[in-house]
């Protein structure tokens, strides 16, 4: 990981910069894709709710709760996705890593392995958090079986955790990898990158 000017975390194929009001109208393009949203507890059919997303977001940016992203491909420099660290808590030195929304197109691509990669490194290497949480809805079987490749520990269900615009009651499963799992951790990250990038 590169920490470059204003915050912006460079690896071999994607740049995670700060999301800005100037990323909204193609970040907004991008999540107006039904595909994101089909094991999530969102249902995201326009552009304007697309747009909503970026706001909320910017908006926990300017009040120090969230550090919202832009995935931006290296070789193009178009956006191909957004991440974020989220429910910062200094004083206990830990986070959420979520909100990750990719377009299809680079999905099972190095794009979500090495933004993990540059987000985990960040908090544990500049920030000194202790733990990273991640919070993924119970029938994304897809993305649990992802985060546990890169070696997340399986903590538990919050039960009855989101609710659906349109009513449904969904379970979240809850993982976490901790300062002293992040050695392993990374590793294997570093391989997994490694492997998609060839």
């Amino acid at each position: 990981m590169t920490v470059l000017e204003a915050g912006q975390l460079a690896g071999n194929v994607i740049r995670l910069v700060p999301l800005a009001e100037e990323h909204k109208l193609e970040l907004k393009n991008l999540l107006h894709n039904p595909l994101i949203w089909e094991y999530t507890w969102r249902q995201i059919s326009s552009e304007e709710e697309a747009g909503q997303l970026v706001d909320t977001a910017l908006k926990n940016q300017a009040a120090g709760k969230d550090m919202p992203y832009v995935m931006i491909e290296q070789p193009s420099g178009r956006i191909v996705g957004t991440t974020r660290l989220m429910h910062l808590d200094r004083t206990h030195r830990n986070a959420e890593i979520g909100c990750t929304w990719i377009s299809p197109e680079y999905w099972r691509t190095a794009v979500n392995t090495e933004s993990k990669l540059l987000l985990l490194q960040y908090a544990f290497e500049v920030l000194g958090l202790i733990r990273v949480d991640f919070s993924i809805v119970s029938h994304n079987l897809r993305s649990q079986r992802a985060i546990e490749r890169i070696g997340a520990v399986r903590e538990g269900i919050l039960r009855k955790h989101r609710i659906t615009a349109d009513g449904t009651v969904m379970d979240n499963v809850l993982y976490s990898i901790i300062d002293e799992e992040w050695p392993a951790v990374k590793k294997n990250l570093l391989y997994l990158v490694n492997e998609k990038y060839k």
